[in-house]
């Protein structure tokens, strides 16, 4: 499992009124759960996040999430977008002396950390839940580089043929065999969550849409609804970032 796009983390208490009642969202939220009392329903089964326990919740599936507001959840958190992405909710219990452990006592320590130091943190806490699509073609992994160093947000089959020496459709396939989308589709999902990335702090469509290379502001609106089922002004509505009350 790779993570594509950090779009939020933070170590914390659930905000005020942290109820989030049957969403349906493209991204995925990895929570280690500290200490409080909190719940995950899903199809009318509902589940308490427990002290000590790792857990990702899947994307494009409705469920709820909310706390006791007289006993907040305090929780290390991210809000990540994943390939392949999380099809359903996993809970994992962090045990003493694994490398899990080490891995979420690293993912505590640098949650404050730039999205540069973080990534990789999270990729180490992903990589021993034993959920891993494990990389087997060296080309398509050498693809995927390529495309990840574009120096800008624009792609051309053709000239990446030509620099990695392969056909376009050779490309195309393996890449598919491996990560189950096309290069087109990857570079779409990674130029369309940059921007959510980009929105998230701060940045405006019009200046979203510039950094990414889209035609108009409009283009870059429209790809994004077409992707996460919102406009940017609305999906942004429904990503409510927690207070910061730990040190």
């Amino acid at each position: 499992m790779i993570v594509i796009s950090l779009l939020h983390a933070l170590e914390g208490y659930t905000h005020d009124n942290w109820v989030y009642k049957n969403i349906n969202v493209n991204f995925s939220r990895l929570y280690y759960v500290i200490d409080g009392e909190a719940y995950y329903e899903e199809n009318g089964k509902t589940t308490r996040l427990k002290k000590g326990h790792l857990y990702l919740t899947p994307i494009k599936k409705t469920f709820s999430l909310y706390d006791n507001p007289n006993n907040k959840m305090l929780h290390t958190f991210s809000h990540i977008i994943t390939m392949p992405a999380v099809s359903a909710f996993t809970e994992i219990e962090v045990k003493p002396n694994t490398p899990l452990f080490d891995a979420v006592t690293l993912y505590r320590k640098y949650i404050h950390s730039d999205q540069q130091v973080l990534t990789p943190v999270i990729q180490f806490v992903l990589s021993c839940l034993d959920l891993s699509n494990t990389e087997k073609n060296p080309i398509a992994t050498k693809i995927k580089q390529r495309i990840d160093d574009f120096p800008t947000f624009e792609m051309n089959m053709s000239t990446l043929s030509k620099e990695l020496g392969y056909s376009r459709e050779y490309i195309t396939r393996a890449f598919t065999e491996e990560f189950r989308m096309t290069p087109k589709q990857y570079f779409f999902i990674r130029r369309i969550n940059e921007g959510l990335r980009l929105l998230s702090q701060g940045k405006s469509v019009t200046e979203t849409s510039d950094i990414l290379c889209y035609s108009s502001p409009f283009a870059f609106s429209k790809a994004f609804k077409q992707h996460f089922g919102l406009s940017p002004e609305n999906y942004l509505k429904t990503i409510q970032p927690l207070q910061n009350v730990c040190p």
